[in-house]
Order: structure tokens, then sequence, then C-alpha cells
């Protein structure tokens, strides 16, 4: 009598169920992608936030969470007339970002900055430091600018760079695939029920 091992394993439609589970699987597990691509952020900074110093620091050093991509970054220090005092461009070096200062007279100053994160997308905060006499006007912050330690974005596309809708639209085609492979693999199970034996 001729056997046949691998007869066992022909069966209709498992092919296209697997298929269709594997393509659910992949489907919700895309909702979840952005926060694997998260934005980089600022961890620390020197001067720390609300520092009160005695001398004007060297300069302003901003340390990521990763490197930074090599464009659009700016640092800025602004005085209670709304002057900029840095000296000379930012200079970047991985995650760290560089900001050399002159002199600078007694007051508070106002720090901005704003960086392109490593998945493409543009971030940006601020914070506060006074140098010298603690009774120097504190700078005029306009309403607009980020509050420390705090980023701010593009409203449109996730956290990896991909438009907002992408894991929504991936999701229902991967179900609507799916859902029609299943039902093909039904109607495959119900010819092969009605042929005759071979």
């Amino acid at each position: 009598m001729t056997r046949h091992p691998l007869k066992t394993w022909r069966i209709p439609g498992l092919g296209a169920s697997l298929v269709a589970l594997l393509l659910l699987c992949v489907a919700a597990s895309l909702p979840a992608a952005p926060a694997a691509f998260a934005h980089d952020q600022l961890i620390s900074s020197s001067p720390a936030p609300d520092d009160h110093l005695a001398d004007t620091p060297a300069g302003i050093t901003l340390a990521f969470s990763s490197p930074l991509l090599a464009l659009g970054h700016e640092v800025r220090v602004i005085d209670d007339t709304g002057r900029n005092w840095v000296d000379g461009p930012a200079v970047l070096s991985r995650e760290t970002l560089t900001q050399a200062l002159p002199e600078l007279p007694d007051g508070a100053y106002q720090v901005t900055w704003r960086v392109v994160s490593a998945d493409g997308h543009p971030i940006s905060g601020g914070f506060g430091f006074s140098v010298g006499d603690p009774s120097a006007a504190a700078p005029t912050v306009s309403a607009a600018a980020p509050t420390a330690g705090n980023a701010t974005e593009a409203p449109a596309g996730t956290g990896n760079g991909m438009p907002g809708w992408l894991p929504a639209a991936g999701t229902a085609a991967a179900a609507g695939l799916g859902i029609y492979l299943v039902f093909a693999g039904l109607r495959r199970i119900k010819r092969n029920a009605q042929s005759p034996n071979e």
C-alpha cells in the first residue's frame, strides 16, 4: 500500500488562513511603531534651568538623548530687551549642541533652542537662567516660546516621520486582505467537499 506522508498537510484553505493571520498580526503592530521611534529629547543642559550664576558661562551646552541631524540647529540667548547674545553659530557634535557666549551683563536670560531629531522631525524648547545681580529685570518671554524641558513639534505625522494616517490605512488594508483570504479558503474547502474523492 502506497503511503502519502505529506498528504495530511494539504489542508484546503490552511495557507490562506495562515497568511491572513500573519497580516493581521503585522497590522496590529503598526500603531505601536511610532513609539519605537520617538523623538530625541533634551536630557541635560549647562547652565541648568533657573540657574543663578555669579559669572558669565563659557557657553550653553545642551545634551540630547541620541545624535541629532546636522541641519537646522540654533540656540538663542535673549535678554530683557530682546537682544540675542550668542557669539557665532551653535556647534553640533553628535548628541551635544554647544553655543558660545560673550561676556554677559548682569540680568536674566531666556535660552531657546531648535534642533532636528534623528527621525528628521524638528524639536525645540527653552529655559531661563540669570547672571550676577539677582535683582536685574527678568526677560519678557513671548507666549509662543516653549517651556523648559518641553518640545514643540509639527502637528502632522507620527513619531517616526510617517504620515499619521498610514498606520490606520495599513491596518484596514491588512484586515480587508485577511478577510478576503479567509473567505477564499472557505470557498475552496466547500468546492473540495463537493467534488468526488480521488
